[in-house]
């Protein structure tokens, strides 16, 4: 037993449904990419023992989504995340491309709880920990047909719009951009949004609009089969006519896990209810960004021009690209006055490769105001040079449906 907490069973074969499938067909029924030798050795022994049409090759987890990209997906997939110095991350378009049918074996060499849990919530059926044996793997193997595959949901189809709002680094005002955004859609644009603050224990929509937080987003999540409308109505509060907000403020000396199917039923609950929701996303949610960014038609990177945040813009402008092709990506830089440690903004788009949007205008008076009043930024300051930018940006984020003849098109504002 290592300290993942894995016992080891003697192996058993996978069901005769599997077995069977396998005997027919050119499919290969599973299909490893493995970076050394020894461990690559151990992978081949077990799949010569367990599987009919296999096959080993050296790599890691580029190696995997190139085979994905031009090959039918096996039925089991078994990567090396060695090669990656954020496993995780590695890990989201690779779980985004492979089918339903599929099982995940990932093989690292970080030996941490934290990090198999994060695996398994974004779909991974096993983590394993090098140095591997032959019996460990044919243990995982056998325990593959107990855990159903998960995968990021398609996005949501229909009128409704999700705009995810992500930070590059803490402190960037994310939560600014994700209220105000969301405010001003609802206030100006006339929509029905619901606002979703989904750090259950750190977030902080709930404090900065002075309202009380509830335990029913943790029940959401925990308790997806009792969600309905009556249920979302009881656990988030309503500002105004047509902005609503759920949030929530756990214990931070307990662990929340729940499953990211869950949050598909929210979300399409949501939908039912709301023409937008806007979602402020954090950065430690694997699992949920996986889900979110899946299901947006649009997505606001918020960044500083640091060089850490350049690093994870950079990261998380791919992640978007991978997951949500089809959504509208906006850049805006913020907190960028007065900072000697900038990277020049033509530098940091150059290495980006994505022009930033806007960079957003500072007002400490007009903040300092609303953070008092328990408003947002639009409500307590409408005039101030930073909601002039939110304005202008949070105009760009929803699609415009325009009727030519007997066809619809879809179409994005562009920021001026």
């Amino acid at each position: 037993m290592n300290a993942l907490g894995h016992m080891r069973q003697e192996p058993e074969l996978l069901p005769d449904a599997i077995e069977a499938a396998a005997a027919v067909g050119p499919r290969v029924v599973c299909a490893a990419f493995v970076g050394d030798s020894q461990t690559r050795g151990v992978v081949r022994a077990a799949c010569e023992r367990q599987f009919p049409r296999h096959l080993v090759r050296d790599g890691g987890t580029r190696e995997a989504l190139e085979y994905l990209a031009e090959n039918e997906p096996p039925r089991v997939l078994v990567v090396d995340v060695t090669d990656s110095q954020n496993p995780l991350n590695a890990m989201l378009p690779i779980v985004a491309a492979f089918s339903d049918e599929t099982r995940v074996v990932a093989i690292g060499g970080v030996n941490d709880i934290n990090l198999y849990r994060e695996m398994v919530e974004v779909g991974v059926s096993e983590y394993l920990v090098k140095p591997i044996d032959e019996k460990t793997l044919l243990g995982a193997f056998s325990r593959l047909h107990d855990k159903p595959a998960t995968r990021a949901p398609e996005p949501v189809a229909g009128r409704r719009s999700l705009i995810a709002v992500m930070g590059a680094r803490g402190g960037v005002g994310t939560s600014t951009v994700a209220l105000n955004a969301a405010w001003l859609i609802a206030e100006e644009q006339k929509r029905r949004v619901t606002l979703l603050d989904l750090d259950l224990q750190c977030g902080t929509l709930a404090l900065a609009l002075d309202i009380e937080p509830t335990r029913g987003l943790r029940e959401a999540l925990e308790h997806p089969n009792r969600i309905d409308a009556l249920f979302i109505s009881s656990a988030s509060v309503k500002l105004g006519e047509r902005l609503t907000v759920m949030a929530a403020e756990e214990a931070v000396d307990q662990d929340i896990h729940y499953d990211p199917p869950a949050l598909d039923r929210l979300i399409h609950a949501l939908h039912e209810q709301s023409d937008c929701i806007v979602v402020d996303l954090p950065r430690s949610a694997a699992g949920a960004r996986t889900r979110i960014l899946a299901a947006a038609t649009a997505v606001v990177i918020v960044t500083d021009l640091t060089l850490p945040a350049l690093r994870d813009s950079i990261r998380l402008l791919t992640l978007t690209r991978q997951l949500a092709p089809e959504a509208r990506i906006v850049v805006l830089a913020n907190r960028t006055e007065g900072r000697q440690n900038n990277v020049p903004r033509k530098e940091f788009e150059r290495a980006l490769g994505h022009p930033i949007d806007r960079i957003l205008l500072e007002d400490g008076k007009a903040a300092a105001a609303a953070a008092n009043s328990g408003k947002p930024l639009a409500a307590a300051s409408p005039k101030s040079r930073t909601v002039a930018s939110l304005r202008a940006v949070t105009r760009t984020l929803l699609p415009i449906e325009r009727k030519t003849g007997p066809m619809r098109l879809l179409w994005w504002r562009r920021a001026s």
